[in-house]
């Protein structure tokens, strides 16, 4: 007889049986990672998108907009907002992705979220607020749920 080799050498089926153990804990770990790494690579590639305009690109277009915060707000105050906001979201990313202080990244990608909707609100585009940030929002309230129920985000007495 010949004998059959398996199809995934040990050592992969050791590292699938790792993340299984670490992604199962209880029934809500899953649902945490899965959201941390979502999170984690949404805002990290958002992030590197704005930087590809150029560091003061995203600035320069966010004070020349046409919408009614572009002209209410002092203009200094817009181009500051453009130049944290791309390194905001790129380090949000990057911490949630390596997995270091993600309450903290939490709470910087809602207070994000909130700018965002305050603006478009202003501007009366509510639409996108609707169809994106409210969303997106609600997503992170579960990543946050998910983060407490799995027991990584108690406080450390």
């Amino acid at each position: 007889m010949v004998e059959s080799k398996p199809i995934f050498p040990l050592y992969f089926m050791k590292m699938i049986q790792d993340i299984i153990k670490k992604w199962y804990k209880n029934e809500y770990t899953f649902g945490a990672e899965a959201l941390r790494i979502a999170f984690g690579i949404m805002f990290l590639l958002v992030g590197v998108k704005k930087f590809r305009m150029g560091l003061t690109g995203f600035a320069d277009n966010l004070v020349g907009g046409d919408g009614h915060l572009a002209q209410e707000i002092p203009s200094i105050a817009l181009y500051i907002y453009g130049l944290a906001l791309p390194i905001a979201e790129f380090v949000a990313g990057l911490v949630l992705l390596l997995n270091k202080h993600v309450k903290e990244a939490y709470f910087a990608i809602a207070v994000m979220y909130l700018t965002f909707i305050f603006g478009q609100q202003y501007d009366g585009n509510t639409s996108k607020v609707g169809t994106e940030y409210l969303p997106g929002l609600l997503t992170l309230s579960l990543a946050v749920f998910f983060t407490v129920k799995s027991g990584k985000g108690k406080s450390k007495k």
